[in-house]
């Protein structure tokens, strides 16, 4: 009985350290968007902004596969600097599929946006017929 609570009381901490950091990021990605508003690169901001959602907000297994969920890159950080062997593979690999599905997605998304600018600028004439 004692066990179960105490799991009870972990799994509540993790929730409310969950809140704080997910809040945090936002705060921090919010503060990003507003010092960049004024790019002329709208797609540099959006990548930048969408890979540092990705790898701070993904969560991760650490050490022991019934551990709580963690944030990628602050376990990878953590593993690299303070343990003997470094960064699992585990979290190595969620670290790159994250920020790498993040930047194809960045990356069709900018393709859509290109083919639909270019189409809509370009007159159109009878020669023409692309």
């Amino acid at each position: 009985m004692g066990s179960n609570k105490k799991s009870r009381e972990i799994v509540e901490e993790f929730k409310l350290a969950w809140a704080v950091y997910t809040a945090g990021v936002i705060v921090l990605l919010a503060a990003g968007w507003w010092f960049m508003r004024n790019w002329g690169w709208s797609w540099v901001r959006n990548l930048i902004l969408l890979e540092a959602a990705t790898v701070l907000l993904v969560p991760a297994r650490g050490a022991t596969a019934d551990g709580p969920l963690v944030p990628v890159l602050p376990l990878f950080v953590y593993q690299t600097l303070f343990e003997e062997e470094g960064a699992t593979p585990e979290v190595s690999a969620s670290l790159v599929f994250a920020a790498a599905g993040a930047f194809a997605v960045m990356l069709i998304v900018g393709i859509i946006k290109l083919m639909l600018r270019r189409r809509k600028d370009r007159p159109m004439t009878e020669s023409d017929q692309y």
